[in-house]
């Protein structure tokens, strides 16, 4: 009999605290991870540097995307062709772009296979938009991630003036409720919690205790494996 690769999913939107929560689990149980997003982000990246028309030919150019994560002190970093793009995939012009990508159906279907291959023993914890309904519908846990939307503001916010990103607080208020929007609305694998996901809401909680209770569970559902 087979054994099972176990895996976790973390959906949610924008701002949310994904990463970092995933980041944690990860580390706990000594498991591979996998940041969904940032494969839409670097392919939004690739199509902007080179200004690449949205068509179905465009799988052709995107066949020569080579890209890879790296954990370098304790800090997950994404290399494009060898070069650190860490910083630049975080431009709300990606996120844009990220988002918009992500309603083509040709994008998605090249970008799966890839996303699966990341499943390995002793398991995998990955976060996205998607992983629990459409990537990975067969993960042992899928939780769902939420929190006020002036909360996810803010930390999206002090996030993009980190890493050096000079934005204005009304004109990011007004994207990432665009990018919200474009996300529980598009007709291709919309920003949902799976059916059988746990809803966690972190705005009265702080990280601590979000990892605690998301822990909690993760411990119940391993028992039972």
């Amino acid at each position: 009999m087979k054994k099972i690769i176990p895996v976790i999913t973390i959906d949610g939107p924008s701002g949310v605290g994904k990463s970092t929560l995933t980041y944690a689990i990860s580390k706990k149980l000594k498991w591979h991870i996998l940041e969904s997003g940032y494969m839409y982000r670097i392919t939004a990246f690739f199509i902007l540097k080179y200004n690449l028309s949205l068509n179905k030919k465009i799988i052709f150019k995107l066949e020569n995307l080579k890209f890879n994560f790296k954990i370098i002190r304790n800090e997950l970093k994404i290399f494009f062709h060898d070069i650190d793009i860490s910083n630049k995939i975080h431009s709300q012009k990606i996120s844009m772009m990220a988002s918009k990508i992500a309603k083509l159906p040709y994008i998605r279907e090249w970008l799966l296979h890839t996303q699966r291959s990341y499943k390995k023993f002793p398991g995998l914890v990955t976060n996205g938009r998607d992983m629990g309904t459409i990537v990975f519908p067969d993960a042992i846990l899928k939780i769902f991630l939420k929190t006020k939307f002036k909360i996810r503001l803010k930390r999206r916010f002090i996030d993009l003036q980190n890493r050096g990103f000079k934005i204005d607080l009304k004109t990011l208020n007004k994207e990432l409720k665009k990018r919200d929007y474009q996300d529980e609305n598009r007709i291709i694998c919309p920003l949902k919690p799976a059916k059988d996901a746990i809803i966690i809401n972190s705005t009265n909680m702080n990280f601590k205790e979000t990892v605690q209770v998301s822990m909690k569970y993760i411990y119940k559902k391993l028992k039972m494996l």
